[in-house]
C-alpha cells in the first residue's frame, strides 16, 4: 500500500503549495542592451522590485553622440509616437553620481516632448521610462560618450558677482509646435546656479519641483521633480497637445532653499 507522509511534513507541502498559488512570479526584466553595469540596480531603484518592464522605440531620446560640454547636454524625450496614456515618465544617466534626471506627471495635459540639458559625469547610457495606464513601464535609451567632469564642474553662474541680481529671471513663452500640429511648446530658461553639492565647500542648491498651470483657473497641467544632473540655468521645453495660448500658462518652480519662482507665459 502507498506510503504516506507524517502529517508535519503534510502541512509544509500543502503551506509551500498555498504561497507558490497566491504569490506572484516576478517579471522578466529585458537584457539592456548597451550593457550598462546601473542597468539592474537603476531599474529597481526607480521602477521597483519586479516592475513589468520593455524596451519601447516609441520613447525617442534625442542627444548628442558626444558631449562637447559635460555640463550642458541637451535631452529630448519624444512621445509623438507613444500609443498609451502618459501617466509618468522618469529619466536618469547611469553613471551619474546622482543618477536620476527628473520625473513627469501629466495631469491635465498630455505632453507629447519634454526636453532639458543635464549634466554627465563620463560616457554614460541615459534612459527614459513611461509607465502607460496599464502601469506597463516603457524604455527608451540612448548612449553619450563625454569627456566626463559636468557634475563636480563648479557654476559659472555662482561665479559672477552679479549673479544675484539676474537670480530667479525667466525668460521664456509659448510657440505653436514647430511640426504644425495643434497645441502649444511652452520653452522657457531660469537663471539658477543649480548647485550639485560636489564641488569642495559649495552646498547643494538646485531647483527640485517645476509646475505647469493653466494660468485663469490655475488648474495643474503637469508636475515635474527634478535633481541635481539637471544643468544650471535650466531651458525647459514641454509640447502640450492642446492650446493655452489665450489664457496662457504659469510656471511655478521651488529650490531647496524654499525659493519660490513665478512666470507667467503667452504667446
Amino acid at each position: 500500500m502507498p506510503r504516506l507522509l507524517p502529517e508535519s511534513c503534510r502541512c509544509v507541502w500543502l503551506l509551500a503549495l498555498a504561497w507558490l498559488t497566491v504569490t506572484p512570479v516576478a517579471a522578466e526584466v529585458p537584457e539592456d542592451p548597451f550593457r550598462s553595469p546601473m542597468w539592474d540596480y537603476n531599474l529597481a531603484r526607480y521602477l521597483g522590485e519586479g516592475a513589468d518592464i520593455r524596451h519601447s522605440d516609441t520613447v525617442v531620446l534625442k542627444a548628442p553622440p558626444f558631449a562637447e560640454d559635460a555640463t550642458q547636454v541637451p535631452l529630448t524625450v519624444d512621445l509623438s509616437a507613444f500609443p498609451h496614456a502618459v501617466q509618468e515618465v522618469i529619466a536618469w544617466v547611469d553613471l551619474n553620481p546622482v543618477p536620476h534626471l527628473f520625473t513627469l506627471r501629466p495631469e491635465a495635459a498630455d505632453i507629447r516632448t519634454v526636453a532639458l540639458n543635464f549634466r554627465i559625469q563620463q560616457a554614460s547610457t541615459v534612459r527614459a521610462a513611461v509607465r502607460d495606464d496599464q502601469d506597463t513601464w516603457h524604455i527608451g535609451s540612448v548612449h553619450v560618450e563625454a569627456a566626463g567632469g559636468g557634475c563636480t564642474a563648479p557654476s559659472a553662474t555662482a561665479s559672477n558677482p552679479d549673479w544675484a541680481n539676474s537670480f530667479g529671471q525667466v525668460r521664456g513663452a509659448l510657440f505653436s509646435p514647430a511640426d504644425g500640429m495643434a497645441g502649444s511648446r511652452l520653452k522657457a530658461q531660469v537663471m539658477h546656479p543649480m548647485d550639485s553639492g560636489m564641488v569642495a565647500n559649495i552646498p547643494r542648491f538646485n531647483i527640485e519641483s517645476v509646475e505647469l498651470r493653466h494660468t485663469a483657473s490655475q488648474q495643474r497641467l503637469a508636475s515635474m521633480s527634478l535633481s541635481e544632473s539637471a544643468s544650471e540655468n535650466p531651458l525647459f521645453v514641454f509640447d502640450l497637445e492642446h492650446d493655452d495660448a489665450p489664457a496662457g500658462i504659469t510656471l511655478l518652480l521651488r529650490d531647496n532653499g524654499g525659493n519660490l519662482i513665478e512666470s507667467r507665459l503667452g504667446r
